[in-house]
């Protein structure tokens, strides 16, 4: 959602006024392609009602998830006892604070659609004896390398040995320097990994697989009816304190479209529930040939045209 704004702020005014952000739907020149004035807007949906709202002038998804749910608790006197977030919110402050807070965090991470589609695998997994598992089976040990220390304190070097041979080695090594080497060494934080790793175990169960379809329906679809629907798409009016009221008042407006609909009708909403004997999703096998391929292809493009080749304007297909 944006808004225009005409004039610039005196100095002293500009922390209450919109931020320039490039925006998903662009009106002039396509998808991303501008900045606009605009204000990051955060809901949370409980089965299909708008149970609490956050609106901030901060660009990132990410830091919006705790403040969100901060305000929750404000409200209604204790967190929620789960949740469920795309990958736009995936972070070690996240997974951490939800952990500390008692809060079941279905929240992917940035990798996940990768992941899962076996496009760009995870190159480790953490085990639960502090070693790592690497992609091609072979095991990492937590090593000390002198006169080298890790990026953070919570982080660790793991050695990854016999690497020559290995199939998945292209792949493992394509941000490195040396594309070549019989062994690999990187940076590892297990607090960060095990919580990650535990939030995709979770998206992966079948009460994950029930999170994620009915927070594609519940949440885009809320999002879906203010601005298609209700034809809401820009604020209409400034200052973050005015904006705030003018999206609580619209919010309400939908509440209580949906609350009359219901008691009209006599039903209460209902939303997709996981089958009986539904098994556990798996991430599909990463294919190494496949993987090469693909490196080989990117290899000659450059990085200009590797984003233009994953850029869609508004209209195309």
């Amino acid at each position: 959602m944006k808004k225009k704004k005409q004039f610039a702020a005196p100095t002293e005014t500009l922390i209450h006024d919109a931020t320039a952000m490039c925006l998903k739907e662009d009106y002039y020149s396509g998808l991303g392609s501008q900045m606009h004035a605009a204000y990051n807007t955060q809901i949370v949906v409980c089965r299909g009602i708008i149970v609490f709202y956050y609106l901030s002038q901060d660009r990132s998804d990410t830091r919006t998830l705790i403040p969100t749910l901060e305000g929750f608790k404000s409200m209604y006197g204790c967190y929620p006892k789960r949740i469920c977030a795309d990958a736009g919110y995936g972070s070690f402050a996240n997974y951490k604070y939800c952990n500390t807070k008692g809060i079941e965090a279905f929240i992917k991470y940035p990798s996940w659609n990768g992941e899962r589609t076996g496009r760009y695998p995870a190159v480790y997994e953490y085990l639960e004896d502090g070693t790592v598992s690497c992609l091609g089976g072979r095991t990492g040990n937590r090593v000390e390398i002198p006169n080298r220390h890790p990026k953070t304190q919570q982080s660790a070097f793991y050695k990854v040995e016999n690497c020559t041979n290995c199939q998945f080695m292209a792949y493992c090594r394509r941000f490195m320097k040396e594309k070549e080497g019989n062994e690999r060494i990187f940076e590892v934080m297990p607090e960060y990994v095990t919580l990650k790793q535990g939030a995709r175990d979770r998206l992966l169960r079948p009460e994950g697989i029930e999170m994620r379809v009915n927070r594609s329906c519940q949440v885009e679809g809320t999002f879906g009816v203010l601005k298609q629907n209700m034809a809401y798409t820009r604020f209409r009016r400034r200052k973050l304190a005015k904006v705030r009221l003018e999206f609580a008042l619209t919010c309400l407006g939908l509440n209580i479209r949906k609350f009359l609909k219901f008691k009209k009708s006599g039903k209460l909403p209902t939303y997709w529930k996981v089958p009986e004997g539904l098994e556990a999703e798996t991430f599909k096998k990463p294919s190494a040939k496949r993987i090469a391929n693909r490196l080989k292809k990117r290899k000659n493009l450059q990085p200009n045209e590797i984003a233009k080749r994953g850029y869609r304007r508004k209209g195309m297909r």
